[in-house]
């Protein structure tokens, strides 16, 4: 009975997710996994460190039979997705009871961040399934099972490779559950020593890959110090930084729960009637270590919320039911009580699901100016609500598919790559950085990032990088047959004045697309200067 219940919800979430595939990479991640399909390399961030080994080899043996880089892991998604509504039902039912596995699945599976996440090309689906299923062998180790007290531990180490943060951050829960289950020093020894081997059966093969231990850590040194030390309490990041850090995970979660965040309400019936048991303290291990690092470390993307959502899910679904049968114990008639029941729950799942569904992102004036800061804090308000809730519908996801679809359409139709220079940006205020998307649907043109606003004066030309670290210049030479830049950007950056002859091109959805000619003067630009190379540059850069 449960095993058919499980499946039923696994196949429910697929069917819920198919129609809602995005058919192109989500973001910066994703083309970076998909580049990965044909050139496995850290240091080009092919994928970006630490590497995700294993997932990109489950992409590349579903690639083989696919043959489309830009659904492979979006499939993968959806997959991973259904599992994990199956993962977390035979969880909660060891937990707790088959009502709460039922409404904690049902209830997962129309989550609007987990709906989300589960139809874009990301690892994020993936992680929520890999962090159940140790959650799920480490609770069984907890009870005392010896052959779980093994099996998870050769799955946590192999978990790593899907993402290396599964094995860091679900490392405490496991470790508790095996000292509590098995008070055996020896055998906590040697599950700690097939953690060890399992993590070798991944990363020596993914070093091997990069090219060497020392490549690899200069290219993780080089994301940690451009990316997490900036967020990082412990090293560079402001406590100021921390608390919207915190925000942003808070409203995270709150997308991801939804509507269930009510059953908080239930926490007083819930408390009073069970304690904090067994369960409930698993859950809260669960939860709190990825909880602590996210807030003082890193939160990079809503997705992160994935690591320890399915345990909320499971917890407040709980305290929902303890609630809604003290309210209806008085009740006479139990047919009465289950009414009561099953209307809550399937409130709440239509609530969630049609936030997804049918809520749509409001439109985003990118030309907006004003020096008020009032008017200036709104304007930010408003974009983070955007990025961190009213991105994560199904709306949103087709209006991002479509935008991406338009810039490069666009560019296909009006440019010839023999004649044409992409410019992406990153530090524009009002631009996402679509460099990855430009090498991946537009890679015979050649494409430079500026780095611009506050950031030091650098360019990042991937046709002729070998790693990502960007050139320090401010000198870029473009091919002799150039005869126009254009820049792939949302809108231009407000902090720099526009060149002279700069051309806008107006697009759907609020985008532009600035097209610039150049011809034998050079272009100066945010501190750059942009010129044609010709024979005697070749031969002057010859002669140093």
């Amino acid at each position: 009975m449960d095993w058919a219940l499980a499946l039923s919800f696994g196949l429910l979430t697929l069917l819920l997710r198919l129609p809602y595939r995005m058919g192109v990479p989500y973001n910066w991640d994703a083309v970076q996994f998909a580049l990965a399909l044909k050139e496995f390399d850290v240091t080009k961030h092919q994928p970006h460190p630490p590497g995700y080994v294993l997932y990109i080899l489950l992409g590349r043996l579903l690639n083989s039979w696919l043959d489309d880089g830009a659904q492979v892991y979006v499939l993968l998604s959806v997959l991973s997705s259904a599992a994990t509504t199956l993962v977390v039902f035979l969880l909660t039912r060891a937990l707790y009871d088959r009502l709460t596995a039922i409404t904690a699945s049902a209830l997962l599976a129309v989550s609007p961040l987990f709906w989300f996440y589960g139809v874009v090309g990301l690892s994020y689906a993936a992680e929520a399934l890999i962090a159940s299923l140790v959650a799920y062998l480490s609770y069984q180790a907890l009870l005392g099972r010896e052959r779980y007290v093994y099996l998870s531990a050769i799955y946590l180490g192999l978990a790593g490779g899907v993402r290396q943060s599964v094995t860091l951050l679900l490392f405490p829960l496991w470790l508790m559950s095996l000292i509590r289950g098995t008070r055996s020093l020896k055998k906590v020894s040697i599950a700690l020593g097939l953690v060890a081997l399992a993590v070798l059966t991944w990363f020596l093969p993914m070093i091997w890959l990069t090219g060497g231990l020392d490549r690899y850590l200069e290219a993780s040194n080089q994301l940690f110090s451009s990316t997490i030390a900036k967020t990082s309490v412990f090293n560079e990041a402001s406590w100021e930084l921390m608390l919207q850090q915190l925000r942003f995970l808070l409203e995270s979660t709150a997308v991801g729960l939804g509507v269930l965040l009510f059953g908080l309400l239930g926490l007083p019936f819930f408390w009073r009637r069970n304690g904090w048991g067994l369960p409930e303290q698993f859950l809260l291990v669960w939860t709190l270590p990825p909880f602590i690092f996210y807030t003082l470390v890193h939160f990079g993307q809503a997705g992160y919320v994935l690591t320890y959502l399915p345990a909320l899910v499971i917890l407040l679904s709980r305290m929902l039911i303890v609630s809604i049968e003290a309210i209806t114990r008085n009740m006479v008639w139990p047919v009465a009580r289950w009414s009561v029941m099953g209307v809550v729950v399937g409130v709440l799942v239509l609530m969630n699901g049609a936030f997804f569904v049918s809520a749509k992102p409001s439109p985003r004036d990118y030309n907006e100016r004003s020096n008020s800061r009032i008017d200036q804090w709104v304007r930010r308000a408003r974009a983070d609500y955007h990025d961190w809730i009213e991105s994560r519908t199904a709306a949103a996801l087709r209006e991002h598919e479509a935008v991406i679809r338009t810039y490069v359409e666009t560019i296909r139709t009006r440019y010839d790559p023999r004649d044409t220079v992409l410019i992406t940006e990153v530090g524009n205020p009002r631009s996402y950085a679509w460099l990855r998307h430009a090498m991946f649907y537009l890679s015979d043109y050649p494409i430079y990032q500026l780095r611009v606003g506050e950031l030091p004066l650098s360019y990042y030309a991937p046709q002729s990088a070998v790693t990502m670290i960007p050139t320090e210049s401010s000198a870029i030479v473009v091919p002799p047959k150039t005869k126009q830049l254009v820049w792939f950007v949302d809108s231009f950056n407000p902090l720099t004045n526009r060149p002279r002859g700069l051309q806008e091109i107006s697009l759907p959805y609020g985008r532009s697309l600035y097209v610039l000619r150049i011809g034998r003067k050079p272009v100066t630009y945010a501190g750059y200067t942009l010129f044609r190379d010709t024979p005697i540059r070749r031969a002057n850069r010859a002669a140093r």
